[in-house]
């Protein structure tokens, strides 16, 4: 198990340089992450997903926040893909949606919960950076570990809403952003 790490909130401010070190690390972990999503979901083919991501579409996929081991080599991310929604999910014209990835060997509570933290509370203070016409973040949190109370209950703290299930396993959370400045 991992124990030293840096958690960095990234959000806005992608230069090339970690633009590459994202790209070597997906290069690296996208096989592992896909078969992992893949495992999570309770009706199985990954395919299944795509009808309804077609539906949603996206208009910027970006990273939020990332976490580096000792030695500086990053070992989580948390990305936001920003999309237009349609009109019948009556959930606004745009919506954030936002997943993490740890990598297996460095997963630890206390590695998840910084990350996610540093993410959020950066991401609502963040409202310059943020497109106005998205009012919401959204996580689907397919890993059958989150789905239990006290990882609900964490959700909720944070001050998401349990919108439901999703036909793929997945619960859907909602997170209502500011989208204006507070003088």
């Amino acid at each position: 198990m991992m124990c030293e790490f840096s958690v960095e909130y990234v959000f806005g401010s992608l230069d090339k340089a970690l633009a590459a070190e994202l790209i070597d690390f997906w290069n690296l972990n996208q096989a592992s992450y896909q078969a992992e999503l893949k495992s999570f979901r309770s009706h199985g083919d990954l395919s299944e997903i795509e009808p309804l991501l077609s539906k949603q579409k996206v208009l910027r996929r970006q990273p939020g926040a990332i976490a580096r081991d000792q030695e500086g080599s990053i070992i989580g991310v948390v990305f936001v893909v920003f999309r237009e929604l349609e009109s019948h999910l009556n959930l606004g014209s745009h919506a954030y949606f936002q997943r993490m990835y740890v990598l297996p060997q460095a997963r630890s509570y206390r590695l998840t919960n910084q990350l996610y933290k540093k993410f959020l509370e950066g991401f609502i203070s963040s409202v310059e950076l943020r497109d106005h016409r998205a009012g919401i973040l959204i996580a689907e949190n397919i890993n059958p570990g989150l789905h239990k109370g006290a990882m609900r209950r964490y959700f909720a703290r944070l001050g998401f809403k349990m919108l439901g299930s999703n036909q793929l396993g997945g619960e859907v959370w909602l997170l209502k952003l500011r989208n204006q400045f507070i003088f």
